[in-house]
């Protein structure tokens, strides 16, 4: 699978010394292995009324890009050993859940997944990877008329795992496409969204949460592209970076010509346990057209010791006052979780993560 074009690469290209205008070396796509990827242990859940599972990707699908890049995506698409391609019609009353569990007899996932949201449909596609291995995937959503797809992505894989992982959107007038993006796990982790929102009145909601720990690389790299009038994206990510975990996000915001009354907010809160940390945050907004607002944070820092003792005051050991802290950061993506059974797993590894770096 390795590819030599640069992965998760920033729009519009900064200084190089400063290392943020594409994902590094050690991030790059792995090679096929002998033989080939083998079988995966992936499948999904019997669908709700309303979905159907298509045996080619839906046009509307076709040509979308994710956020790692177009050479990436079609790496993906080529080699994929697990393809499944869905179409959505009205309120779905439950989720389509597909499930990716690497083991030793299936270590390795290449996923390539469609959605096709038609229009008026209101649908939820949840995406669960958990086990050890490599796990590699491509989601394309093609949401119509007044459509609104939400899609959680919740990885748990162990530290030795690789994890890419590349979301390309579109959608159409008055249509909202919501990525709740969990990534707790893996020591490598690469993940890029793209909306294209070339529809009047076209929405994409971001709500991200990553942990790195170890030497983690975790790379990201989320871009909302406005082309029409009142447009609107929401990008926000919330992290926990410890021992000497490194870590890029690139969040760009960018107003075309045509893009009227279009808005753009982005932010990020990261949590620093170590000094040994390496934290990099790229906040970009393009602008070709006038009549836009944008506005873009990060807030960066370590565990508030007043707040720690403030708490402690109160009858909090010092395990459970950190917790409260981190799951503060964490609550608007994971409260996003359609199950509560799925928002204990998350809460439940934090916790676990949070004890080996106590």
């Amino acid at each position: 699978m390795t590819t030599m074009e640069q992965l998760n690469a920033l729009p519009v290209p900064t200084w190089n010394h400063l290392g943020v205008n594409a994902a590094p070396a050690s991030a790059a796509l792995p090679p096929v292995p002998d033989g080939g990827w083998g079988e995966t242990n992936t499948k999904y859940d019997p669908l709700p009324a309303g979905a159907a599972c298509r045996p080619t990707i839906p046009r509307a699908c076709v040509n979308l890009v994710s956020g790692l890049g177009e050479q990436a995506d079609r790496a993906i698409r080529t080699q994929a050993n697990f393809a499944r391609f869905f179409a959505a019609e009205g309120k779905l009353e439950a989720p389509i859940l597909l499930r990716e569990t690497l083991d030793a007899r299936g270590p390795n996932a290449v996923t390539h997944t469609a959605l096709h949201a038609k229009a008026g449909s209101d649908v939820t596609f949840v995406q669960l990877a958990q086990g050890a291995g490599t796990s590699a995937a491509l989601t394309q959503i093609a949401a119509e008329r007044d459509a609104h797809v939400k899609l959680v992505q919740v990885q748990l894989l162990t530290p030795a795992s690789r994890r890419w992982n590349g979301v390309a959107i579109r959608c159409a007038t008055g249509a909202r496409v919501e990525v709740v993006r969990i990534e707790l796990g893996a020591g490598i982790v690469v993940a890029g969204a793209r909306a294209a929102l070339a529809s009047r009145g076209g929405e994409f909601d971001l709500d991200a949460v990553y942990y790195g720990g170890g030497d983690a690389v975790l790379d990201f790299n989320d871009v909302s592209v406005h082309t029409a009038r009142d447009t609107t994206s929401e990008l926000h990510t919330a992290g926990v970076l410890a021992d000497r975990a490194q870590k890029v996000l690139r969040g760009t915001i960018d107003f075309r010509r045509g893009a009227v009354r279009g808005v753009g907010h982005e932010s990020e809160d990261v949590l620093l346990f170590s000094p040994a940390v390496r934290n990099r945050t790229t906040p970009l907004i393009l602008c070709t057209e006038e009549q836009v607002e944008g506005q873009h944070a990060a807030t960066i820092g370590r565990l508030d010791e007043g707040m720690l003792y403030y708490l402690a005051s109160r009858g909090l050991d010092p395990e459970e006052a950190k917790r409260l802290m981190v799951d503060a950061r964490f609550a608007p993506a994971i409260d996003k979780l359609p199950d509560d059974a799925l928002q204990a797993a998350v809460r439940a590894e934090i916790g676990r993560r949070l004890d080996h770096h106590a």
